[in-house]
């Protein structure tokens, strides 16, 4: 796995951090939203109307705007929203309206915000070995989304003061947005550090249910439901193998345990294997992000070209696409 930076300037957990911590101090003081004395009940349920989660969302998105290039491609975002409706149509128990986004970033993450806005980095399509792969991702987002872990963080910190809740509540979605609730550790410095500790173990035990309902998702959708065991696991041997030198982004904001891969395993396992074919509409796009990571246009030419020749590829229209494009 090589390293490349982005055409523009990278994101930092530091700088969405101060964009959604500014959102969530504007929302408590504009929209009403006290986080000191809220009563929701049944942590499961939620924290706000569906007016005040749709502003939230709102919101949050002018931040991600600000702070992330967000991709424009007419066939990389169709496609990735037709994914995520195909997972989402396929489980009855997922309900809500979702917006699924790319951010255009060599970065290998993804992020599920307030209002059911998940968003992924094109590096991590680029990554992915199969469709299974990538929709693995997307169904782990999508159960941060349907168990309310947003909503039950509020809810675990709902009697802190509002500006320590604000600041916790911000580190934890730059937790989410990198996979690494210490990165959120480490930029909200301002808080007592062991309310924080606190939510961090929370989230932890959150990513583990969202593994779970994650896979449950990804097979009612008839894909490999095997599919996020085998990306943790390729993870976790690039982890080793680049435990010498500097790691790849991924590797140091996603740590994946033996544990958890094992874990995994064991959840798929609970499920019938399935072997679904991969679309065109992932062929082309992964196309299209090859040709973005070969900056010499001769060099993107003669790369597809000897594909092509050698056979090298998974789809041979997707190669002759990319090939066109070049």
């Amino acid at each position: 796995m090589s390293e490349y930076r982005s055409r523009n300037q990278p994101h930092t957990p530091r700088s969405l951090l101060a964009a959604i911590l500014l959102t969530v101090t504007a929302l408590v003081h504009g929209q009403g939203l006290d986080l000191g004395l809220p009563d929701i009940g049944d942590p499961s349920g939620s924290l706000f109307t569906p007016a005040q989660e749709q502003r939230l969302g709102q919101a949050f998105m002018r931040s991600v705007h600000k702070s992330m290039k967000v991709e424009k491609d007419p066939l990389l975002t169709a496609y990735i929203q037709s994914l995520g409706s195909r997972l989402i149509q396929s489980s009855p128990h997922v309900t809500g309206s979702f917006h699924f986004f790319l951010v255009d970033d060599p970065q290998i993450n993804a992020f599920a915000g307030p209002a059911g806005n998940i968003g992924t980095y094109t590096g991590l399509i680029a990554t992915t070995e199969t469709e299974s792969e990538l929709a693995s991702v997307l169904a782990h987002e999508i159960a941060h989304v349907t168990q309310n872990h947003l909503a039950r963080t509020f809810d675990s910190v709902n009697r802190l003061n509002m500006p320590t809740a604000a600041m916790i509540l911000a580190a934890v979605v730059v937790g989410a947005a990198t996979n690494n609730p210490e990165a959120g550790l480490f930029v909200a410095q301002g808080a007592q550090a062991a309310q924080i500790q606190h939510q961090i173990n929370f989230t932890r035990s959150n990513e583990q249910e969202a593994d779970s309902v994650g896979i449950a998702i990804l097979s009612g959708a008839d894909f490999d439901p095997s599919a996020m065991a085998v990306f943790f696991d390729r993870m976790g041997k690039a982890t080793r193998l680049y435990r010498s030198g500097k790691l790849p982004e991924f590797l140091s904001t996603h740590p994946v345990t033996t544990d958890r891969i094992a874990d995994a395993f064991g959840r798929a396992e609970d499920h019938p294997y399935r072997q679904r074919p991969e679309s065109l509409e992932y062929h082309l796009v992964k196309a299209i992000l090859k040709l973005r990571q070969i900056e010499n246009p001769r060099q993107a030419v003669d790369y597809f070209a000897s594909s092509l020749r050698e056979k090298r590829y998974r789809n041979r229209e997707a190669q002759q696409y990319g090939h066109a494009l070049a």
